[in-house]
């Protein structure tokens, strides 16, 4: 088995904030390794809010008969991640508000 590369926490967060503070799209790559960094799951209780959102949006769709995933969420993933963002609202909550688990 490949060793995985070590990932510095500490120096991709602050490479995140540099890149959201100036609006660089590179963030995308310091958010995928935070992301993959951890292995605590603290970050899952958001994963939850996103799945509710994105099973809200295609079910949405399919209710009018779109049933292509990728032609239904190919514009929308970053507002279902910001929506999802304010569902959570930083509480340690899952799901939608007034669906808390």
């Amino acid at each position: 088995m490949l060793d995985e590369p070590t990932i510095n926490l500490r120096q991709e967060i602050d490479a995140l904030f540099d890149c959201i503070t100036r609006g660089d799209s590179q963030g995308s790559m310091h958010l995928a390794r935070v992301i993959q960094a951890d292995t605590k799951g603290a970050l899952h209780p958001f994963s939850e809010a996103l799945t509710a959102r994105l099973c809200d949006h295609l079910n949405r769709y399919a209710e009018i008969g779109q049933i292509n995933p990728y032609n239904t969420l190919k514009d929308e993933v970053y507002g279902l991640i910001k929506t999802a963002a304010i569902d959570w609202d930083g509480l340690p909550k899952t799901g939608r508000p007034g669906e808390e688990a």
